[in-house]
Order: C-alpha cells, then sequence, then structure tokens
C-alpha cells in the first residue's frame, strides 16, 4: 500500500477528530505518509495537529486539518467526501497548505507534482478511474485559481467552449437537417483536443476538462435541478413545520412515564 502511518507501516486507519461535532473540519491526530514508490522511495507526509484550534487561515485550512475531499455537498451523489479517496485528500490538503506559502510560479511548480500524485494516490487507492481523474481536474483548476487567477480564467474559458463546442457537433452529428457535412462536425468535435496542445505540459487537462464536461453535463443538470426540488421542499417544511422547534431553548420536557 502506497499509504503509511506514523510508524511507517501500511495504512490502516486514519485517526480524525471532527471539531465542533457539527462542523464539516476534521482534525488529523496521527500522521499519514504516501510513499509512490515502495519500498524506498520518498514519503511526503501530512503531519498531526498540534492540538490547536482550526484558526482558519488560506481558506479555513490549517496545519493538520481537513475537510477531507472538498465536495460541494449537491455533488456527494457523484463522489463523496469520504471513502478510498480521504488518504489522498488529507496528503493533499496538507501539501496545497504549504504551496500557499510560496511565490506564485513556485507554488504552480510544486502544485503540479502535488496533484499529480494525488492523482496517482487515488488510482492506487482504487478509486475509479473516472472519479480519479474528475477529482484531479477539479484540483488543478484550482491550482491556477488559488496561485494565477488570469490564467485560470483562460482556461476555464476554453474549457466552457470546448464543451459547448462538443454538444453542438454532437447535435449536428445526430441531426443531419442541420445541412452541414460531417467532416465539418467531426471537425469541430475534435477541436478542444486539438487547442489543448498549446497548454504543453497541462495539455491533458485541457482535453479531459471539455470532453469529460460535456459528458458529464446533463448529468450535473439533472442532479442539481433534484436537488433544487428537495432544498425547496425542506425549505416549506421547516418554514410550516418545524418552525416551532428551530429556536435555541429546548422547550418543555416531558417527565418520564411509569412505563
Amino acid at each position: 500500500m502506497p499509504y503509511l502511518d506514523d510508524d511507517e507501516q501500511p495504512l490502516q486507519r486514519i485517526d480524525l477528530a471532527q471539531i465542533p461535532p457539527t462542523g464539516r473540519r476534521f482534525r488529523l491526530e496521527r500522521r499519514i505518509g504516501f510513499q509512490e514508490h515502495a519500498p524506498d522511495g520518498p514519503v511526503v507526509w501530512a503531519p498531526a495537529s498540534d492540538g490547536g484550534h482550526d484558526g482558519g487561515h488560506d481558506g479555513g485550512r490549517t496545519e493538520g486539518w481537513t475537510d477531507l475531499a472538498s465536495v460541494p455537498g449537491v455533488l456527494w451523489s457523484f463522489i463523496g467526501s469520504y471513502g478510498r479517496q480521504s488518504a489522498p485528500a488529507v496528503v493533499h490538503d496538507h501539501r496545497a497548505l504549504l504551496a500557499h506559502g510560496l511565490p506564485a510560479d513556485q507554488a504552480l511548480e510544486q502544485r503540479f507534482e502535488d496533484d499529480r500524485q494525488f492523482r496517482v494516490g487515488l488510482r492506487q487507492q482504487r478509486v475509479p478511474l473516472l472519479r480519479a481523474w474528475l477529482m484531479w481536474a477539479v484540483v488543478s483548476v484550482e491550482r491556477y485559481v488559488r496561485h494565477a487567477p488570469g490564467i485560470a480564467a483562460v482556461l476555464i474559458g476554453q474549457s466552457v467552449l470546448g464543451v459547448l463546442a462538443v454538444w453542438v457537433a454532437t447535435i449536428g452529428l445526430v441531426t443531419p437537417v442541420l445541412g452541414a457535412p460531417t467532416p465539418g462536425w467531426l471537425g469541430l468535435a475534435m477541436a478542444p483536443a486539438v487547442l489543448a496542445v498549446c497548454w504543453r505540459e497541462e495539455r491533458r487537462l485541457l482535453v479531459w476538462l471539455p470532453y469529460a464536461g460535456a459528458l458529464l453535463g446533463p448529468l450535473l443538470l439533472v442532479q442539481l435541478a433534484a436537488v433544487g426540488a428537495f432544498r425547496l421542499l425542506e425549505l416549506l417544511v421547516r418554514e410550516t413545520i418545524d418552525r416551532p422547534f428551530i429556536d435555541d431553548s429546548p422547550g418543555p420536557v416531558g417527565p418520564p412515564t411509569l412505563r
């Protein structure tokens, strides 16, 4: 196993404390490490917390703290915030925190390697291929959002245009009435892959984002619609039925019965 415990043995458990118990932050009680090339390769460690409170700097991430996989709640049916991805997420959170204090060019260089190790770690933990690459793509985009916002805007814009190009080309190929010849639609569908070459070492990311986005976009829209409907129902129940129980006071408590 590529993940190690505090005694440098194969990782069998991750000791986390949920603080506060109603929150989404976890304190790492014992360090864990990632060793990509076992048994003699270097180990990348995520250290345990020193016992202090989560101070909230760097967008809420502090030494020895993690939110596991930072997946928005509306997407948990696709990718859970914990599971086989927990160990890679804990180590990656620590590495991202270290990069935050570096100059932008150094941070990008370090994060490129950290994000690659995150993807490798996910696969070594047997996270399914599609899920692992999606998680890698998201943290790779976040790398630029955090350390190079201008590049991030171009990257996201090109990816969105690529998704639209694939959708339009797909509609054109299955709807001959639009009149354009098939080679034209195929060329449009291949355009995102061709333009990705301009990104050199990031070309895989710029191939993955538009095609995965085009494939999963409709599913995401359905998911958002379903969650939106549920949230609306939840709001109605809260306002009409649960309102008397929302205030902080516990209210009257009935005495125990003889039974």
